[in-house]
């Protein structure tokens, strides 16, 4: 049995599993955040409306209330829209867990450039 693009995206179990996909993301968005900025380097973040909270609340407490006020309200959204734009929802969470997996991957990379990891020739030293 082939199943539609439309079908496939109209399923309310893709909606839960794309909506924990965003979670865990942000969540490694929030922690991988956490490593570029702490303590104190703001100017790092990107979004300004992230900096802002950041700079107001610190980086820990910033980070956990913007993802925790993100996630609640987008969450609520999603559970009074689930069964009316279901298609458009899952369509949107693709997209925005695309974006994020790109920002997680983007963060630890420029982590691990500022914090390079000793090469195994510094230890012998």
């Amino acid at each position: 049995m082939k199943v539609s693009f439309i079908q496939f995206f109209s399923r309310l179990p893709l909606l839960i599993v794309l909506f924990l996909v965003f979670v865990i993301l942000n969540i490694l968005d929030g922690h991988s955040t956490w490593k570029v900025l702490y303590p104190d380097k703001y100017h790092r973040e990107i979004n300004p409306l992230a900096r802002w909270v950041f700079r107001k609340l610190g980086v820990t407490s910033g980070i956990i209330i913007y993802k925790t006020v993100l996630i609640l309200l987008i969450g609520i959204l999603f559970w009074y829209y689930a069964k009316k734009e279901t298609l458009s929802l899952n369509i949107i969470l693709s997209v925005a867990n695309i974006v994020f997996l790109i920002t997680v991957v983007h963060n630890y990379r420029v982590y691990n450039k500022i914090h390079p990891r000793p090469s195994k020739n510094d230890n012998e030293s």
